[in-house]
């Protein structure tokens, strides 16, 4: 037993001798061992939010306008620059998507003539299923084939990224240091002091001063919220107009997505009565202008709408076409 614990208390000095000796290797590591370590994220928004503040002064500079004037001109340049030529090759798409509904329709007949024909022995509806799933490859093969696939009609999506990196510009030259999200939040918070923080803060600029001096009408002060609450319910307004406008040739999903956003369209009123008042100029210009143009392209390249097929003619028994005047058998 003696021996058992001369031999144990002998290795534990070892064992310690060891680590440390390890220790010193690693310590000891060559000139030329990389460390690898977790490289910065690129700072892809706040070049994007110096360049569209570069543009903001570039305007005020250029034009002598004040700033209630000059965030409405940005927020036309803007979206004529970036965004318009988006919404126009998305509008030829939708052009061509509803020239070529007719021979989509024509497929669609002979596609459930020949899927009853294989599988129409399943049931109606492992038929109806099998011929969507052949009706979806093939208006997908003749709108590549035409060059005008479904996935540009989502193109203007695009406009989100643009319109957020312009209003975070517009937030930092106002001074706030929440983002739009954590300002409606603050409405919510029992903790005044619990903000979301700042996501963009290596931007190399920051408050713009003049906004105080610069405002117009009732809004003198681009730097604090609007006295009269006016514009938080204008853009309210401005919002539920722009999604008003829309065409009634739209599907059930599309009627239930206007629905809910006019709805959220009517409570932005109320979230934004703390939003700066230059926040909010720049948002209704946005909103404003974005509905101008929509109606211009209305206009200008119009969506016809699709054609619907002619439905079949039906006989009755004495050799007449049936028709909306003869279609009642009482008759």
């Amino acid at each position: 037993m003696a021996t058992l614990l001369r031999s144990s208390r002998s290795i534990r000095p070892s064992i310690a001798t060891g680590s440390r000796n390890a220790s010193n290797v690693f310590l000891q590591l060559p000139s030329t061992y990389r460390a690898f370590h977790p490289s910065p994220k690129p700072q892809f928004l706040d070049a994007a939010m110096t360049a569209t503040h570069t543009l903001f002064e570039g305007l005020h500079s250029a034009t002598g306008l004040p700033w209630a004037a000059t965030i409405p001109l940005a927020a036309l340049t803007i979206r004529t620059l970036f965004v318009l030529p988006i919404s126009i090759y998305s509008r030829r798409s939708n052009q061509k998507q509803a020239q070529l509904s007719p021979l989509i329709a024509a497929w669609q007949h002979n596609l459930q003539k020949e899927t009853m024909q294989k599988v129409g022995h399943l049931g109606p509806q492992a038929a109806q299923s099998e011929m969507l799933k052949k009706l979806r490859a093939k208006r997908k093969e003749i709108y590549g084939r035409w060059d005008c696939s479904q996935w540009k009609g989502f193109l203007p999506i695009v406009q989100l990224p643009i319109w957020l990196v312009a209003i975070e510009t517009i937030r930092k030259m106002c001074g706030t240091r929440t983002g739009l999200l954590g300002m409606i939040a603050e409405r919510f918070s029992s903790d005044a002091g619990e903000k979301i923080p700042d996501i963009v803060g290596g931007v190399s600029f920051g408050i713009e001063e003049s906004f105080a001096a610069e405002g117009a009408l009732w809004f003198q002060d681009l730097l604090v919220p609007d006295p009269q609450l006016i514009l938080p319910f204008a853009l309210s307004g401005v919002i539920f107009l722009n999604l008003g406008g829309r065409g009634a040739n739209q599907s059930r999903w599309q009627k239930r997505l206007t629905t809910s956003l006019k709805i959220v369209a009517l409570a932005i009123g109320p979230l934004t009565l703390q939003i700066p008042s230059g926040m909010l100029l720049y948002w209704i210009s946005s909103t404003s202008f974005a509905y101008i143009q929509a109606r211009i392209l209305d206009k200008v390249m119009p969506v016809k709408p699709p054609v619907v097929p002619c439905k079949p003619r039906r006989y009755l028994p004495n050799g007449q076409v049936m028709n909306a005047e003869n279609s009642d058998p009482k008759r």
